[in-house]
């Protein structure tokens, strides 16, 4: 098989698309760390969480605003 047989998938639309499905569902600020190689978000303007997955950061944030209405 020759090298030009391979389809090359760009992952930047991917994980544009599902930063704004996270924002859509929770808020805040989503974005995937291309260094760090983990999903972030800046909630409510005070809060900055992460996870691994984006389900995770979902849940990150539903933590923190947890905690911030206990408080």
């Amino acid at each position: 098989m020759a090298a030009d047989d391979t389809v090359r998938i760009d992952p930047v639309p991917i994980r544009v698309a599902e930063a704004r499905r996270i924002e859509d569902r929770y808020g805040g600020v989503v974005w995937f760390g291309y260094w760090t190689r983990r999903w972030w978000a800046l909630v409510d303007e005070q809060a900055l969480v992460h996870g691994a997955t984006p389900t995770r950061l979902g849940e990150a944030i539903v933590a923190v605003r947890r905690r911030d209405a206990l408080a």
